[in-house]
């Protein structure tokens, strides 16, 4: 807004005061209204505002108002209002008035939009003051501008402000006690005083700590809930408690991370705090491998027992490529799963610098990290871990880890994670459970078929786009993200070559080892005894066992030094005790004898009953004993032979449980209650535990 004219033309005061130039000029005359010359083409008068009288000066001052901007042209348009210059800065840092006068500069960037719209408005107004004090002194300033707002006669640009100005009014008017409020304002403490007391600090009440303390728990209490304990505990102090609404705004008025301080902690506070983002650009392929094991959200078949279960993968990231180099999948978590995961890391990959994993015990353990034997030493990785509570400092193998093994169980049937409905899981889970009962075909996969469905999902996760790796401008010419296996090929363009392990090498390498003390060439491990002729050399000393986890029946040892000593086998110097010849002819004798003792007890039962033994090679114990009693011999059958019926079966007198067993599953029509009392407690116990697998062979388990 350019500042009032000092003088005017007679042509600019006839239109601004609606006379003719005739009166103007007999204005002048009769007033004595002082007058300086016209430079310029026509010449003619300038007559000079400060020789004019009071009621020309308010005149002047309304039709100012009326008009929008002074000093226009004679002849041209008048400013466009909507975005009038209502301030500018000069050299010493303040806001300069249109007519010159000086503010205080104070920013506005920590206001919102509604209080920086509000704070402009009423600064153009103590400006609109500022401009017409000169013609008219402040006082009839502040009068024109409250009488025109009120006759809604404010120019065009002044009549938009005012609802900004006033924001909380319904039908918005200035008054004296506002503008001269505002202009108090302004002086004292600049354009950021005249910010409307929308969002000042805020100040707790009394009541607000104790409120807190009941809102602020982990249970996650509502509002109402908060409340309801907030008014017990302050009736029971004889305080009158504060309304449900107050306690709304005392949290409107809060921050997220301060209001959720409490209700969230751990991660689930720090995902609500700022975080840094870790910069990958300057790294190589195999510069960092990241590791992360997780139990895969669907059900398979197991591979020993076909009952359901959920397995384990563990899947290995290059954090330069994004793209995984290595996933082992297990029946559970151990040491033994990241050993394969890292292994394949490392034959297809190459051997990383660094190894990025968690604390968990899969990957701080001796078979990795051990001062000699550990894998991590051998291959001369080095090992660094997360901060142990801290997921997000892992963040891109957790997103890696949603991206293959959250994706890959909801492709299939059996998947039952938290995205999955209940409704549908629970149905899911009983189908699968009926089909196994049933002997039929369950829609869980099978062992096999998940590893071929976990390695095609890590193929498509290589072969996609990644948002987190750089743009290029492919054949087509659409701009698009690298997926990992493209990013790997660019460093492979630029000469990169990974540490590859020896193809000779490789099963040494990644065999898993751990120190034992041998004794006379004999050395303990996993419950098994292993024997080379070597090892005499080394008795009582250390030393390192290396061994492959799908065979047990050698193992490889090393000194500590380095050097390799031998191959030694599983019982590699075990003999029998005594020959089998004799063993098993004291075995006969043994029997013999107990059937005489046997069979004298039978005579004092059953005087001429007989007992007869199977041929020993069916069985070289007493497995049965047929007693036939002599009377019951001689006696008629009560069945004609000639009908041609077979005769009963008589029910012989057992010499032990092994053959009752065997002789009721035989004989199933002849078996008595006591009989089936007598199964079912002796499938309870020890022994037909240790026989089953006997039992199962035999066809009766």
């Amino acid at each position: 807004m350019a500042p009032i004219e000092t003088t005017y033309s007679t042509q600019k005061l006839a239109k601004y005061l609606g006379v003719s130039v005739k009166s103007v000029h007999a204005r002048a005359k009769r007033e004595g209204w002082q007058a300086l010359p016209r430079a310029g083409r026509g010449g003619g008068n300038l007559w000079v505002v400060s020789s004019m009288s009071a009621e020309i000066r308010d005149r002047l001052a309304s039709a100012l108002l009326r008009a929008g901007r002074a000093g226009t042209p004679e002849g041209g348009a008048a400013c466009p209002a909507e975005h009038p210059p209502l301030t500018s800065h000069d050299a010493s840092g303040k806001h300069r008035a249109a007519n010159g006068s000086a503010f205080p500069l104070v920013p506005l960037d920590d206001r919102t939009d509604r209080e920086r719209r509000t704070t402009i408005a009423r600064l153009a107004f103590c400006a609109e003051i500022e401009r017409l004090t000169p013609l008219v002194g402040k006082t009839r300033a502040v009068s024109h501008l409250v009488n025109l707002s009120r006759l809604g006669e404010l120019d065009e640009r002044l009549a938009a402000l005012l609802p900004q100005a006033l924001p909380r009014m319904r039908r918005p008017h200035l008054s004296e006690r506002t503008l001269w409020r505002w202009c108090i304002e302004l002086a004292e403490g600049g354009a950021a005083a005249l910010t409307p007391r929308m969002r000042r600090g805020y100040a707790v009440p009394a009541w607000g700590e104790a409120f807190l303390a009941f809102y602020q728990m982990p249970q996650h209490p509502s509002v109402v809930m908060a409340h309801e304990a907030l008014c017990r505990a302050m009736r029971a102090r004889g305080e009158e408690p504060p309304s449900i609404h107050a306690c709304r705004r005392l949290l409107g008025k809060m921050g997220r991370p301060e209001r959720e301080a409490g209700r969230a902690t751990g991660n689930a506070l720090l995902r609500l705090r700022p975080h840094q983002r870790r910069d990958t650009s300057e790294l190589w392929p195999t510069d960092v491998y990241t590791a992360d094991g997780t139990t895969f959200d669907a059900e398979v078949l197991h591979p020993d027992h076909g009952q359901p279960f959920k397995p384990e993968i563990t899947v290995i990231l290059d954090v330069a490529t994004r793209r995984c180099v290595g996933v082992s999948v297990a029946l559970a978590e151990n040491a033994l799963t990241v050993l394969d995961a890292l292994r394949m890391a490392c034959c297809f990959g190459g051997i990383p610098a660094l190894f990025y994993s968690d604390n968990g015990p899969g990957y701080v353990n001796a078979q990795l990290r051990d001062d000699r034997t550990g894998m991590l030493v051998r291959l001369g990785i080095t090992p660094t871990t997360s901060l142990p509570g801290r997921p997000q400092g892992k963040g891109l193998m957790e997103r890696a880890i949603k991206s293959i093994c959250v994706r890959a169980a909801q492709e299939l049937p059996s998947y039952s994670g938290a995205l999955m409905d209940r409704d549908a899981a629970k149905r899911n889970f009983k189908l699968s459970r009926a089909a196994i009962r049933e002997g039929g075909r369950a829609m869980l996969p099978t062992w096999d078929e998940f590893k071929r469905h976990i390695l095609a999902c890590v193929e498509r996760y290589n072969a996609a786009p990644h948002r987190g790796l750089p743009r290029y401008r492919d054949a087509e010419g659409r701009l698009r993200h690298y997926s990992p296996e493209e990013y790997w090929r660019t460093f492979t363009a630029r000469g990169f070559e990974p540490v590859s392990v020896p193809r000779d090498m490789a099963s040494e390498l990644f065999m898993p080892a751990v120190r034992r003390i041998t004794r006379n060439g004999w050395l303990q491990f996993s419950s098994g005894r292993y024997f080379a002729p070597e090892l005499a050399d080394f008795h009582g000393e250390a030393v390192e066992v290396r061994y492959d986890i799908w065979d047990a029946g050698r193992v490889w040892c090393w000194t500590a030094d380095g050097r390799r000593i031998c191959e030694a086998a599983l019982e590699g110097n075990t003999r029998p005790y005594f020959e089998r010849s004799r063993v098993e002819a004291a075995r006969e004798k043994r029997a013999r004898a107990q059937v005489r003792r046997l069979d004298a007890r039978l005579q004092k039962i059953a005087p001429g009953a007989a007992i007869s033994l199977p041929p020993l090679a069916e069985a070289p114990s007493v497995d049965a004993s047929v007693v036939r009693s002599a009377a019951v011999e001689a006696a008629p059958s009560s069945h004609p032979a000639a009908d041609g019926a077979a005769p009963a079966a008589v029910r012989p007198v057992f010499a032990t449980t092994y053959d009752r067993f065997r002789w009721l599953m035989a004989h199933a029509e002849q078996r008595t209650d006591a009989d089936r009392e007598w199964l079912a407690a002796y499938r309870q116990g020890e022994e037909y535990a240790d026989l089953r697998e006997l039992y199962a062979a035999q066809g009766i388990a």
